[in-house]
């Protein structure tokens, strides 16, 4: 076999527009609709989004941290690592987890993240899971019976 032949075909991957959208069978009225809801899906809750809006949020959530903490590069992955782990483990699912400004489109805070700076001058993140609280409820107590007896 020749190179040229165990070469692989690239797709190329152009933006879809009205036209060809309707040349592959979208009414002009959906393709509005999809456009639309693809532009509004992190105006959604935190608990709303899919994994993968999820995942971006929270990628920029480091960004964000990084400049702010002056974080190093090897501190900032640990942080989004540690971040996909406590999603997928289902601890930042809830929107108690999570503050999100759906109106940013941001994170503002994740409760239960905290922030341990060493005296090499590294910044180790922690995040703490919420441990389900016992709640007793008191039990009324039962009077004895008063006897009506006469006696």
């Amino acid at each position: 076999m020749s190179d040229e032949a165990k070469a692989k075909t690239q797709k190329k991957h152009d933006t879809l527009d009205v036209n060809s959208a309707l040349a592959l069978g979208f009414a002009e009225k959906t393709f509005h609709m999809l456009n639309n809801d693809a532009g509004n899906a992190l105006k959604r809750p935190w608990h709303k989004l899919e994994r993968g809006l999820r995942i971006g949020r929270l990628r920029e959530y480091v960004a964000r941290e990084t400049e702010k903490m002056k974080l190093s590069v090897e501190d900032s992955d640990t942080l989004f690592k540690l971040l996909c782990k406590g999603l997928d483990r289902k601890m930042l699912s809830s929107k108690a987890a999570v503050t999100y400004d759906h109106d940013k489109e941001q994170i503002t805070e994740i409760k239960g993240l905290v922030a341990h700076t060493a005296s090499t001058g590294s910044t180790k993140y922690q995040l703490l899971e919420k441990k389900p609280g016992l709640t007793l409820k008191k039990r009324a107590l039962k009077e004895p019976p008063t006897s009506n007896s006469n006696e």
